[in-house]
């Protein structure tokens, strides 16, 4: 199953060639909110599903993300070699690190439409990925209900978006 999140991205700044290059937040551990029907469960109007830091933070996870594409929103499936070209404005660099609660790493977008776009303040971010859900109630360590946990994350592509749904401060810049 493919999910859709969502983060700001930090402070930028435009290369000699006109890249514009960000440290960016690209997700976050903690509760999220999804319609039921995103996630399988179309009797539920919203799902809280719980994505333990073990889960952001694995190594495997946070590997998964470099290197990977950035688009402009998120495409209808995951981003491949076959539809690159038609999705891409930029990637992730190869550094992914955790951040507190956040996964951080190096944007470049290298689109100039996209490049004006985030000029104009689009600039939230949100991860796309695959990973596995379990329905079980779980409460998390600050007390927090959730419907769902979330493992097994796997990256494909990271979307610069109107609104992300691991909030603003997961954007390009301040």
């Amino acid at each position: 199953m493919l999910f859709l999140d969502a983060a700001p991205i930090d402070d930028w700044r435009i290369s000699r060639d006109g890249y514009l290059v960000a440290d960016v937040r690209i997700a976050r551990a903690g509760v999220y909110q999804y319609a039921g029907h995103e996630v399988g469960r179309a009797d539920l109007p919203v799902v809280n599903v719980y994505r333990p830091p073990a889960a952001v933070f694995d190594a495997k996870a946070m590997r998964s993300f470099a290197l990977r594409p950035v688009t402009m929103e998120h495409p209808a499936e995951g981003v491949s070699a076959a539809s690159w070209r038609q999705h891409a404005v930029g990637m992730l660099g190869e550094e992914i690190r955790r951040d507190g609660e956040f996964l951080r790493g190096t944007a470049i977008i290298q689109d100039g439409a996209a490049i004006e776009t985030v000029r104009a303040g689009k600039r939230e971010l949100s991860a796309g990925y695959t990973s596995s859900l379990t329905f079980t109630d779980a409460v998390t360590p600050s007390g927090e209900r959730a419907h769902a946990t979330m493992t097994g994350i796997i990256g494909n592509h990271v979307a610069i978006v109107e609104r992300g749904r691991a909030g603003p401060r997961c954007r390009i810049g301040q």
